[in-house]
């Protein structure tokens, strides 16, 4: 029953509110250099009162840059938990590891930890600890393996993120069962669900770059939620070519083509940036819907629009790489940006279905 759930019907709730909140966005500026942004967080920490955090920042900041780097993420993009300096003084300086479990790879506003569940995961610099949300969306203060986050950042350059929290995070803390959530009341009817979406790291990552609509989709995948006992069902492979917020926001209102647009915008197997060689073309979840990679010296383009952020994030089983617009329907194509890119008429002329792919049941 799993493979005929349509998910979609609930990007009807939000959509419209999502446009509305991207048309209010202004333009991010260029991230300051990593090691720059590491300087600055670390004086406004001194100016703050934390002067341990601030000091221990400066001293194992080549550390922190290097290991964001392993990352599949944004070497800009770090969120760092800062305990008072009383912690410091009550435990004495703590570990390396365990400093590191202070440091997430992600830029994560206030808005994005408000709204993940109870018991989602963060992931950390950590080797060994891993963090944890621990509070409900009732809850007035954000707790972070049971540690709360205390008021707003102190500070934030829109990559580099900094908040306080009220002492040191365990490293022996383990994830929090659902059923400790006093909101959950399970029933033998209904269907077993993971406690966040196989998509909330990419969702971050998407939403802290200013693709918040396309990272709500993701989000909105209720079948990703699910867990999958069948070993003879192949793994979840998926391209996404994202466009950025203010692409989609001529699609307010026009609910019957949320569908296919997201879909056409996906890929059912795995394309890093090295594999979209010029000719290149690629199925996707739509039937008779094709992707077309043509190169223009080191520029690529997809269907005539440009992929201005490639490998924006990737991991074993999923890529997304940024476009500047939304990847338009062959009669939306323009003739002459079609003949510049050597798509044609022969492209044009092709009768494309904008229903689902039948062959494809994961979305």
């Amino acid at each position: 029953m799993a493979a005929s759930f349509n998910p979609f019907f609930f990007f009807f709730i939000i959509f419209s509110s999502l446009l509305s909140f991207s048309t209010s966005q202004t333009t991010v500026p260029p991230p300051p250099s990593p090691p720059q942004s590491l300087l600055n967080a670390a004086e406004t920490l001194s100016n703050s009162g934390y002067v341990s955090m601030s000091l221990t920042l400066e001293l194992i900041s080549d550390t922190i840059l290097s290991r964001a780097a392993k990352h599949s993420l944004s070497p800009s993009a770090l969120t760092i938990f800062t305990p008072p300096d009383s912690s410091f003084v009550n435990s004495g300086q703590p570990s390396l590891p365990h400093l590191l479990l202070h440091f997430s790879p992600l830029s994560l506003s206030l808005s994005s930890l408000q709204s993940l569940p109870f018991s989602s995961k963060i992931p950390s610099l950590s080797p060994s600890s891993s963090l944890y949300i621990t509070s409900l969306a009732t809850d007035l203060q954000i707790s972070i393996n049971n540690i709360k986050i205390v008021g707003s950042p102190i500070y934030d350059d829109g990559y580099v993120v900094v908040f306080a929290i009220e002492d040191f995070f365990s490293q022996n803390f383990t994830r929090p069962n659902t059923n400790q959530n006093p909101n959950f009341k399970p029933s033998p009817q209904c269907i077993t669900f993971d406690p966040f979406s196989r998509f909330y790291e990419v969702s971050l990552m998407l939403k802290s770059k200013g693709y918040l609509i396309m990272a709500s989709f993701l989000e909105l995948q209720l079948i990703g939620f699910l867990k999958s006992n069948n070993n003879d069902s192949p793994p979840l492979k998926l391209t996404v070519f994202a466009p950025m917020d203010d692409a989609i926001v001529g699609y307010a209102g026009d609910f019957s083509e949320y569908q296919q647009l997201f879909l056409r915008h996906l890929v059912p197997c795995v394309w890093y940036w090295t594999d979209l060689n010029n000719g290149t073309e690629i199925k996707n979840y739509v039937s008779g819907f094709n992707m077309m990679i043509k190169k223009v010296n080191d520029v690529a383009f997809v269907n005539g629009v440009e992929i201005t952020y490639p490998d924006l994030y990737y991991n074993d089983w999923l890529v997304v790489h940024g476009l500047q617009s939304v990847i338009p329907l062959p009669d939306e194509i323009d003739e002459e940006m079609g003949e510049n890119f050597g798509m044609g008429e022969s492209n044009n002329a092709v009768n494309f279905d904008v229903s689902m792919a039948p062959d494809h049941s994961e979305f």
